[in-house]
């Protein structure tokens, strides 16, 4: 059977907050994950059973040689609270780990899952949520794969640390995996079930990729053209005002060529009728002199008779 149907039904059992056992069967053999409120509770291990310091090993507590020295010292399989204060965890915290390790072998390992509701009983409580990422360790299908998460803060119900928060913002835009560790492999795949992580085929990805750069050319082409659009229809503009401010130009230097001639013009008649006025004055006084001479000789003769007269 393949894993991703015990880390499915984990997964059901968690969302749905259910109560009741569920059983692995593998090789005529039988497990059974005991579940409370979607919370792992224990387990009743027929195969797949993994053993404390196995369970400290998978969390990274101890390493290789930490783990030889622990069989050297008989405590492979249970470890006193000496070893485990040496370490740095606690017997509770150590079971923990041991039931998730045992947790990621039986989803490799079951040929068969079924969830069957009921009272349990358990003395161990493993938040759901870690249950069911344990369980996705064994779906470690990320290669060839890129992933994004445009919301770390919506995928806080399954993170166990600020660290792995930080590992989602690196997320933001779509990338591949890279080596990651299988606890933080396990997590991408997690969270593409939950729909809070966007996973695609690399191949899809660059398809998107080359569509996205061929949109934004468009995008680009058309942003240019539509800039030398206005950038002529702005010429246009321009040009339009100039030849109207020339035309403009042009009527006002008509005008006041035409206002500068009636102005000459004006000044011409103005000056005629002056001379002609002066011409009359002067006309008038030549008469009234001749006038004025005439009588004068008239005057004169008159005189000139008048004496004449008298002598005779």
């Amino acid at each position: 059977m393949p894993a991703s149907e015990v880390a499915e039904a984990l997964y059901r059992a968690h969302k749905e907050r259910a109560t009741g056992w569920m059983k692995l069967v593998a090789g005529g053999r039988e497990s059974r994950l005991l579940l409370k409120d979607g919370d792992l509770v224990g387990a009743q291990v027929g195969f797949g059973f993994q053993t404390m310091a196995q369970g400290l090993l998978q969390a990274g507590r101890i390493d290789v040689q930490q783990l030889d020295a622990l069989w050297a010292r008989g405590e492979g399989g249970k470890i006193d609270d000496e070893s485990l204060g040496e370490v740095g965890t606690t017997a509770r915290e150590a079971a923990e780990l041991q039931l998730l390790a045992s947790v990621r072998r039986l989803s490799r390992e079951a040929e068969a899952v079924r969830f069957e509701l009921g009272e349990v009983d358990g003395d161990r409580t493993v938040p759901g949520a870690r249950a069911v990422r344990a369980a996705f360790e064994a779906l470690l299908r990320i290669e060839g794969k890129v992933f994004r998460c445009a919301d770390p803060d919506a995928c806080a119900e399954w993170l166990t640390s600020e660290d792995e928060r930080a590992f989602l913002e690196r997320f933001r835009e779509f990338r591949t995996a890279g080596d990651v560790p299988p606890a933080r492999a396990a997590l991408l795949v997690l969270l593409a079930r939950e729909g809070k992580v966007e996973e695609i085929s690399e191949d899809g990805w660059h398809r998107l990729e080359h569509a996205r750069w061929e949109e934004e050319r468009r995008r680009e082409a058309e942003r240019l053209a539509e800039e030398r659009r206005r950038a002529e229809e702005l010429r246009l503009q321009e040009d339009a005002r100039i030849e109207e401010a020339i035309r403009r130009a042009a009527e006002l230097d008509e005008i006041r060529l035409a206002e500068e001639q009636l102005r000459l013009e004006e000044e011409r008649l103005a000056e005629d009728a002056r001379r002609a006025e002066d011409a009359r004055r002067a006309e008038e006084a030549r008469l009234a002199d001749e006038q004025r001479r005439l009588e004068e000789e008239r005057l004169a003769e008159e005189a000139r008779l008048a004496e004449e007269a008298r002598f005779a």
